[in-house]
């Protein structure tokens, strides 16, 4: 199972949180705030970058979408009731970036 780090949050710019998937590699999972609702990113995390799985905006129909499906049945009070709880709820049993790969394409085609 992938070990979640903590989330580390600006109340002003949004949250992030690194993921450690059982193979190793890392992936960070991150709520831009603005504002229009912001955006909701998931990159592989590498010394010169890394390949961005999911990048989806808020405000557009797709991210309202997303982020219905991905805090269905959170309490409100929950970190998963919140755009970097509910994803990093989403992608923490990933053991591998192809897994976590393959469950940011299922959330942006759900939406």
């Amino acid at each position: 199972m992938a070990k979640v780090g903590r989330f580390v949050i600006d109340p002003k710019l949004g949250a992030y949180c690194t993921v450690t998937l059982d193979d190793g590699k890392k992936i960070l999972v991150n709520h831009e705030k603005d504002a229009q609702g912001g955006r909701m990113m998931v990159a592989e995390s590498k010394w010169w970058g890394g390949e961005t799985l999911l990048d989806v905006r808020l405000e557009t129909p797709e991210g309202k979408a997303a982020l219905t499906r991905l805090t269905a049945g959170a309490a409100p009070d929950s970190p998963r009731s919140t755009p970097l709880g509910a994803l990093v709820d989403a992608l923490k049993d990933c053991v591998s970036l192809d897994d976590a790969r393959a469950r940011c394409r299922a959330i942006r085609a759900a939406a």
